[in-house]
Protein backbone atom coordinates (compact mmCIF):
# COMPACT_ATOMS: atom_id res chain seq x y z
CA UNK A 1 0.00 0.00 0.00
CA UNK A 2 1.20 3.33 -0.63
CA UNK A 3 0.91 6.06 1.67
CA UNK A 4 1.58 9.73 0.09
CA UNK A 5 2.16 13.02 2.45
CA UNK A 6 2.28 10.75 5.61
CA UNK A 7 4.91 10.58 8.52
CA UNK A 8 6.45 7.49 9.58
CA UNK A 9 4.78 8.60 13.35
CA UNK A 10 1.53 8.97 11.14
CA UNK A 11 2.24 5.50 9.35
CA UNK A 12 3.24 3.45 12.45
CA UNK A 13 0.15 5.06 14.47
CA UNK A 14 -2.09 3.98 11.85
CA UNK A 15 -0.71 0.28 11.41
CA UNK A 16 0.33 -0.47 15.21
CA UNK A 17 4.03 -0.41 14.25
CA UNK A 18 6.74 1.81 16.26
CA UNK A 19 8.13 4.61 14.17
CA UNK A 20 11.57 2.84 14.27
CA UNK A 21 9.99 -0.58 12.30
CA UNK A 22 8.73 1.65 9.95
CA UNK A 23 11.90 3.46 9.29
CA UNK A 24 13.56 0.52 9.28
CA UNK A 25 11.71 -1.36 6.52
CA UNK A 26 11.50 1.83 4.19
CA UNK A 27 15.46 1.83 4.37
CA UNK A 28 15.40 -1.43 2.68
CA UNK A 29 14.06 0.31 -0.40
CA UNK A 30 17.37 1.69 -0.86
CA UNK A 31 18.96 -1.61 -1.72
CA UNK A 32 20.23 -2.10 -5.17
CA UNK A 33 18.70 -3.77 -7.73
CA UNK A 34 22.10 -5.60 -8.34
CA UNK A 35 21.65 -7.05 -4.01
CA UNK A 36 18.01 -7.74 -4.56
CA UNK A 37 18.81 -9.75 -7.51
CA UNK A 38 21.17 -11.94 -5.66
CA UNK A 39 19.01 -12.34 -2.55
CA UNK A 40 15.97 -13.40 -5.12
CA UNK A 41 18.07 -16.00 -6.67
CA UNK A 42 19.50 -17.22 -3.11
CA UNK A 43 23.24 -15.98 -3.65
CA UNK A 44 23.45 -13.37 -1.16
CA UNK A 45 26.57 -13.89 0.89
CA UNK A 46 25.72 -16.15 4.89
CA UNK A 47 25.92 -12.91 6.50
CA UNK A 48 23.43 -11.05 4.48
CA UNK A 49 20.11 -11.37 6.31
CA UNK A 50 16.98 -9.35 7.18
CA UNK A 51 18.29 -8.62 10.72
CA UNK A 52 21.73 -7.29 9.42
CA UNK A 53 20.29 -4.67 6.91
CA UNK A 54 17.67 -3.52 9.81
CA UNK A 55 20.31 -3.31 12.63
CA UNK A 56 23.50 -1.64 10.15
CA UNK A 57 22.51 1.76 8.46
CA UNK A 58 24.39 0.46 5.12
CA UNK A 59 24.86 3.00 2.03
CA UNK A 60 22.77 4.22 0.33
CA UNK A 61 24.72 4.40 -2.45
CA UNK A 62 24.56 0.94 -4.92
CA UNK A 63 28.72 0.47 -5.44
CA UNK A 64 29.35 0.57 -2.06
CA UNK A 65 26.18 -1.99 -1.31
CA UNK A 66 27.86 -4.24 -3.44
CA UNK A 67 31.44 -3.88 -2.27
CA UNK A 68 30.48 -4.29 1.55
CA UNK A 69 27.93 -6.82 1.23
CA UNK A 70 30.40 -9.35 -0.53
CA UNK A 71 32.94 -8.70 2.16
CA UNK A 72 30.53 -10.27 4.61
Amino acid sequence: MVVACRTFSEIADNQGLSRRRVQDVVNLALLSPDVLDRIAAGEQPDGLTSDYLVKTRFSAVWSEQLEHFSSL
